[in-house]
């Protein structure tokens, strides 16, 4: 007889990489997911996926993937290496060693004693997310180190500055603007931040067969750039400020400010237009590398367009005044009278008004209470979290020494500046616990690494995307296989920590008949209840989905404003000392565009489709010929000026450090700026064969670190726009 062969299912679910949560279909034979597709009857994303959520099965069924609690075993030294053995042990070994560790820490060192890490998946896993929160306020920790402060935080300082609260970002509103301005952002590859929409390639088609005028501003003409999407603006990097700066003051000459939505509806203009006083269009342009008439021309459009809108992403983010860059943004927005404005940008609650959540006293946002020390300056929390940048400076210098390290679906190693250090401060903890999918860079420094399961195992909803929905709409999956062999869900792993160091858990709470395990959804059911729905109801629905009602506009003032009068701040007094430093700053990029080519060459961040997120190094579609490196792009005019040839071996330095790589000819690249792929360098990662097999080099040793490399309004961390030099290899 034939052998049996098990029948292919499928079901739905959907992406969990970045905001637009893509619904996809997972094919699953004899209990092993073998294909994701999108899913083409979805009533939002409608067949729409790329290929981050499509290869996701590769992540999924990784060899390398953690299927149980590893332990560290030390050499005899008792040095923290990378390549040392671990050892596979019970998960009540690990959470009982963990857990009295803990608890040994704090009592000899206080609760600043331990730190968390959070990388970006954690803010796309409902359950995880809510118990994380839970287990780091129940244990005291107060030194929280995020991702955010490597790519976004600068949105959060700015949105609480401007409209009072963290988490209230108008999205654009690209089916009916006019004209566009699109920052820093590449949405062919990375398919926006900070706004959740399907395929947005399409909007932007659409909007310019419509005759609507799209603008990308970029060092590089990114790959979004074509006649039928939209025109290349070539910025100088890390002087967006100035162009917006002089936007701003152009619209102004003109008379294109909307002095009634001003009166009505903002404070502080006079602070503004001082600001943008001296930045006009002929002073700005050889700083920004752009044409005086040109940038005028781009005022006056926009400021005449019926409609027009505006968005910036991490090129922008991550240069050295992202948070006022994104004050500018939204002035941009507001003073022309398009917030709230169809065609312009609007806030899309979503199922629960988060514009809310996130309201905050601007008044009390700096603080010297002896915590930290004074050679730091005055640092801030944004949404809780401390510059990844000074994580070693608290291990090794800090008055209050962090002994503890805890990295949930992290990779600070790789990902933060200063590797060297990193190594260094790594070593000096007695405790480093990682929860992740696989033993990655960091992970091999770890005590304990803990076997979590991914987003093909676990339940979920759609909770990144709210307040930044294009289309809003609630979306539940369960999980598509059951966790395999050991792996947890982060919930169930914080919440045995917490119940094995006595403190309140969920599994303390009574299960009613009929229950295995504890009420998870009751927080989530609280949130969807504001949009008359529960997770039975999603759990019930078509898809799991319910689509909500579009916004329409006139309740963004009234409602979603969180200010305490209820009127944007054009200028908050908190920028005060970032705007004598931004005229600084313009005074030394005026000198630095009067020297020789050769010495201004610029670092740039650069997003390609082969390298994403630290899960993504070992995917072998990613690592195909021709993307197994990372080398250093160059335009044309810069290599025969520095007289070398495509593939020469080359040394890269700046003031941070020096690397090793080799020119990759790139003629999208405007002259004088240079760019490498960021997540690379994975030589010391044993726990990631393919990763290791073609590690590539870690661009962040050219980043600055420790005090004066992050923004101190945000603590966003300098990342592009970098001085380098480059040379030939001797």
């Amino acid at each position: 007889m034939p052998a049996h062969t098990p029948e292919t299912r499928t079901t739905g679910t959907f992406c969990r990489v970045c905001e637009p949560s893509c619904a996809l279909t997972a094919e699953v034979n004899g209990g092993r997911v073998t294909r994701l597709k999108p899913d083409r009857t979805h009533p939002v994303t409608a067949g729409f996926a790329c290929h981050k959520g499509l290869y996701y099965t590769a992540i999924h069924n990784d060899a390398d993937r953690l299927d149980a609690p590893l332990k560290r075993t030390p050499d005899g030294d008792g040095q923290r290496r990378s390549g040392q053995p671990f050892t596979a042990v019970s998960w009540d070994e690990a959470i009982g060693d963990i857990a009295t560790r803990l608890q040994d820490i704090t009592q000899r060192h206080g609760s600043t004693a331990v730190a968390g890490y959070i990388g970006n998946p954690m803010a796309f896993n409902a359950l995880g997310s809510e118990a994380m929160d839970s287990f780091f306020r129940q244990i005291g920790c107060q030194r929280m180190f995020s991702s955010a402060t490597q790519d976004c935080s600068n949105k959060f300082a700015g949105a609480e500055a401007v409209f009072g609260t963290s988490t209230l970002h108008p999205v654009p509103d690209l089916e009916h603007t006019d004209y566009a301005l699109i920052f820093g952002e590449n949405p062919r590859v990375s398919h926006m931040s900070f706004i959740a929409i399907a395929d947005p390639m399409a909007k932007f088609r659409a909007a310019v067969k419509r005759g609507a005028k799209v603008w990308f501003v970029n060092p590089r003409r990114i790959e979004a750039v074509t006649p039928a999407t939209g025109d290349w603006l070539p910025v100088k990097p890390d002087t967006d400020l100035y162009l917006m700066a002089a936007l701003l003051h152009e619209l102004d000459k003109a008379g294109l400010f909307d002095e009634q939505t001003i009166r009505e509806h903002g404070k502080h203009i006079q602070g503004l237009r001082d600001f943008i006083a001296p930045w006009d269009a002929d002073t700005v342009a050889q700083v920004t590398g752009l044409d005086a008439a040109q940038i005028r021309r781009i005022a006056r459009e926009f400021g005449e367009a019926p409609s027009a809108c505006v968005h910036m992403s991490t090129g922008v983010n991550m240069g050295r005044q992202g948070t006022l860059c994104y004050w500018l943004l939204q002035m941009l927005s507001f003073v022309t009278g398009n917030l709230d404005r169809p065609g312009g940008n609007y806030y899309a609650a979503g199922f629960y008004p988060a514009a809310k959540a996130g309201r905050t006293d601007t008044s009390q946002v700096f603080f010297r209470d002896g915590t930290f020390p004074p050679d730091y300056g005055p640092l801030r929390h944004i949404r809780g979290i401390l510059p990844a940048n000074l994580l070693p400076q608290m291990i090794e210098q800090d008055t209050q020494l962090i002994r503890a390290l805890i990295v949930m679906a992290g990779n600070p190693l790789l990902s933060v500046a200063g590797e060297t250090h990193l190594r260094r401060a790594f070593g000096k903890l007695e405790l480093i616990v990682v929860l992740d999918l696989f033993r990655n860079a960091t992970g091999e420094l770890a005590d304990y690494v803990l076997p979590c399961a991914d987003m093909l195992e676990r339940r979920d909803i759609n909770i990144c995307g709210l307040g930044m929905q294009y289309q809003p709409y609630a979306q539940y999956t369960d999980a598509v296989v059951p966790p395999a062999a050991e792996r947890r869900e982060e919930w169930w792993i914080l919440n045995r920590l917490l119940q094995a160091m006595g403190r309140p858990s969920l599994f303390d709470q009574p299960l009613a008949e009929g229950q295995d395990e504890p009420p998870l959804f009751q927080r989530l059911d609280r949130m969807l209840s504001r949009s008359g729905l529960s997770v039975a109801q999603l759990q019930q629905a078509d898809h799991h989905t319910a689509v909500l009602p579009r916004h329409t506009p006139g309740r963004f003032y009234s409602d979603w404003l969180q200010t305490d009068d209820q009127r944007v701040d054009c200028c908050p007094a908190l920028f005060s000392d970032a705007l004598k430093q931004a005229a600084n700053i313009f005074a030394e990029l005026q000198q630095d565009a009067g020297k020789a080519p050769s010495a201004n060459l610029q670092l740039i961040n650069l997003r390609t489709h082969y390298m994403h997120n630290s899960w993504y190094q070992n995917v072998p579609q990613l690592k195909r010929e021709g993307q197994q490196d990372n080398p250093l792009h160059m335009a044309p005019e810069d290599i025969t000026r520095l007289g070398l040839t495509a593939g020469t071996p080359i040394t890269v330095r700046s003031a941070s450090g020096a690397l090793q790589a080799s020119v990759h000819p790139d003629d999208t690249l405007r002259p004088g700026v240079v760019a490498m792929v960021h997540g690379w360098g994975n030589q010391q990662t044993p726990g990631l064969t393919l990763a290791r097999q073609h590690p590539g080099t870690n661009v962040n040793v050219l980043l600055p670190s420790g005090p004066g490399s992050f923004e101190v309004l945000s603590n966003q961390a300098f990342m592009t726009g970098i001085p380098v030099q480059v040379s030939a290899l001797v």
